[in-house]
């Protein structure tokens, strides 16, 4: 399932609701777009993710340098 609740630019009145849309959606699992605006903790993102360990891995085999991390991708996976 997938909500999508504003076509217009207004991330002021979209970041007043989002966090309290994600609060009520994670006991369902809730996994937000990696391409959209959202507010979910790393530590709430990641508990979404059974298998974040074994990316992780792969990461590190396929990536050992970390050629294509980023500050992004540090906060939310890295952690």
């Amino acid at each position: 399932v997938a909500l999508h609740f504003t076509w217009q630019k207004d991330w002021a009145g979209v970041k007043q609701v989002l966090p309290m849309i994600e609060s009520l959606l994670i006991p369902f699992g809730v996994r937000p777009h990696w391409g959209k605006l959202f507010t979910l903790s790393p530590r709430n993102l990641q508990m979404q993710y059974e298998q974040l360990a074994d990316f992780r891995l792969l990461l590190k085999q396929y990536d050992p340098h970390g050629k294509f991390r980023n500050g992004f991708l540090d906060t939310y996976l890295y952690l």
